[in-house]
């Protein structure tokens, strides 16, 4: 019985780490999972545990109408006995107990049940652009869709992919445009932070909002029919100054969230030299699209 506690601890933990697992899946892996899935696997490791331990001890139990096959009273009476049966030189043989019900193995899986009950509970708990309503989903789209159109000098629309088929961590990309095209792309957690600026009018942090700013200008930019990366970026970070204005940050700090956009570019950009910024992308370089306004980007 101890041994096949040992194992349904190690379940739980199996269950457990599987849980924790969900969390840092892609969006559309959750999506396609149902959530009571997992909750099912941990509700029946503990039924067939507890089920499994009854049977198991109902089979070892003997049965009340066995009868004694030892020497009846009577025999020993009429014939004597043996010194090997003799209580004081008899062989005392071990006496295997049945597995008893502990509490302990109740309160186990009761606490697992529970704890994967509550971190599931919070994971299916909508949240980010999932708990954003449609309309709002909608009139989010409508407004980044209107800042693209205006960078790429055409109409543009803007599409948050909560299917993970075109961005995300699968394509290692927050965006993604057709290049002089009229659709593009970005992550769900890219249009809620948007989302949270330009309709809640609240930066969720000063780096996240710069960062999803950044994002926008540099897909619409690909619209615009540039295709260099770095280039796309440096008219990206430029034109983030404006977007964000737009979308209700003040001047000043939309043009400090892109500068640390271009400050990073090279740390943020790693191994893919493609996305850093020409050299000429600095105020009155040829890359400034302001060449006679003060200010850079």
């Amino acid at each position: 019985m101890q041994r096949r506690a040992r194992l349904f601890r190690l379940g739980r933990v199996a269950v457990l780490a599987s849980v924790i697992v969900y969390f840092f899946l892609p969006y559309w892996i959750q999506a396609a999972i149902p959530v009571w899935l997992l909750f099912l696997a941990a509700l029946g490791l503990e039924v067939e545990f507890f089920l499994g331990g009854y049977m198991q001890t109902r089979r070892r139990q003997p049965a009340a109408s066995s009868p004694d096959r030892g020497p009846q009273q009577r025999d020993l009476s009429e014939l004597g006995s043996w010194a090997w049966w003799d209580s004081d030189q008899a062989t005392v043989l071990p006496v295997v107990e049945a597995p008893r019900f502990r509490w302990i193995h109740v309160a186990e899986a009761a606490a697992g049940i529970a704890l994967v009950a509550a971190i599931l509970f919070y994971a299916s708990r909508p949240k980010g652009w999932d708990a954003v309503s449609a309309e709002n989903r909608a009139h989010t789209e409508a407004v980044l869709s209107r800042e693209a159109s205006f960078v790429a000098g055409h109409p543009a629309r803007i599409g948050c992919d909560t299917s993970g088929l075109y961005v995300g961590v699968v394509q290692d990309a927050d965006g993604l445009a057709y290049v002089g095209g009229n659709r593009a792309y970005l992550t769900p957690s890219i249009c809620n932070t948007l989302y949270q600026l330009a309709i809640k009018h609240r930066a969720q942090s000063f780096s996240q909002t710069a960062r999803a700013l950044a994002v926008l200008g540099h897909e619409s930019w690909h619209l615009q029919g540039v295709r260099n990366e770095g280039l796309a970026n440096c008219y990206g970070y430029q034109s983030g100054v404006e977007i964000g204005v737009h979308l209700g940050l003040s001047e000043k700090t939309a043009r400090a969230m892109m500068r640390e956009q271009l400050a990073t570019n090279a740390s943020d950009s790693g191994s893919n030299l493609q996305y850093r910024v020409p050299s000429e992308c600095h105020d009155g370089g040829a890359a400034d699209l302001h060449p006679d306004a003060a200010g850079f980007p």
